[in-house]
């Protein structure tokens, strides 16, 4: 099958994209990997999450953790030592969602995206394409990311060494919750087609209405429903009264997630490249 016009925009064809539309998935996924690897922003934005999750977290497990180690068992799990070390995530997941905004939003900016239907013109594909290699990148990012912090903040609080199945579970949470939220923030962005736009609603939600209707207790039942606030019940141990089980939130995520990408989907149908 011959080769096409390149569409990572690197300077090589991929194998197996025919000028017939009959693109395998696995060389459109292999071409999205291509793009992402070979911009150096990538590397830039995930180190820097995994820095400000870290950092984050072992000065919030520092500070608390004189109060940790006077207090009795129950208090101990009342306090949620698993959950304290991934404090730093809700400052960390911004550059990752930055991350998979600029992947799609640069594309629309700069045309490229014109070039990447010329080689996958079947629009689902490189939908699918884009969105597995982000979510994949989110979830060894998490994971990676969340080992490191769970084994620094465990450290910092004086809890034991996070070799238990709560700590594998969160860390399990972590990795599902960065690729899933690396999802939401591209298929949005397919859908408006502006990082600038994208990135309007996604801060706001994460940093300001997300906590604004935390902390209002009429509206609580509502944040606890908003894809942040569901999502970070997957690194969590302690559950209050009202609050989402670990499950429950993770579910809540992958709707949000799943409901992105379909109209994502539906927009990129119609849209006029």
């Amino acid at each position: 099958m011959p080769d096409v016009i390149d569409p990572t925009g690197v300077g090589g064809a991929v194998p197996g994209m025919g000028t017939r539309g009959g693109v395998r998935l696995y060389d459109a996924v292999a071409a999205e990997w291509v793009k992402l690897r070979s911009l150096r922003s990538t590397w830039t934005l995930l180190a820097l999450g995994a820095v400000l999750t870290v950092l984050v977290s072992l000065a919030f497990c520092a500070l608390i953790g004189p109060e940790f180690r006077r207090a009795d068992p129950a208090q101990r799990a009342a306090l949620d030592p698993v959950g304290l070390t991934f404090t730093g995530v809700q400052f960390g997941q911004v550059p990752v969602v930055i991350l998979a905004v600029l992947s799609v939003g640069g594309e629309y900016g700069t045309g490229m995206i014109r070039t990447s239907l010329a080689a996958v013109p079947r629009r689902g594909r490189l939908l699918a394409a884009k969105l597995t290699v982000l979510g994949a990148t989110g979830l060894l990012w998490g994971l990676v990311t969340g080992a490191a912090t769970l084994t620094v903040g465990s450290a910092a609080l004086g809890a034991p060494a996070p070799l238990h199945a709560a700590a594998l579970r969160a860390l399990a949470g972590a990795g599902l919750y960065a690729g899933l939220l690396a999802v939401l923030a591209a298929a949005l962005t397919f859908a408006v087609r502006r990082s600038l736009t994208a990135l309007g609603s996604l801060l706001p939600l994460l940093f300001v209405v997300s906590g604004a209707l935390a902390a209002t207790p009429r509206l609580r039942p509502l944040a606890r429903l908003l894809p942040d606030r569901a999502g970070l019940r997957l690194m969590q141990a302690h559950q209050d009264t009202g609050d989402l089980s670990p499950t429950a939130g993770g579910t809540v995520l992958l709707l949000w997630a799943l409901l992105a990408a379909a109209g994502a989907y539906a927009v990129l149908r119609r849209q006029e490249c």
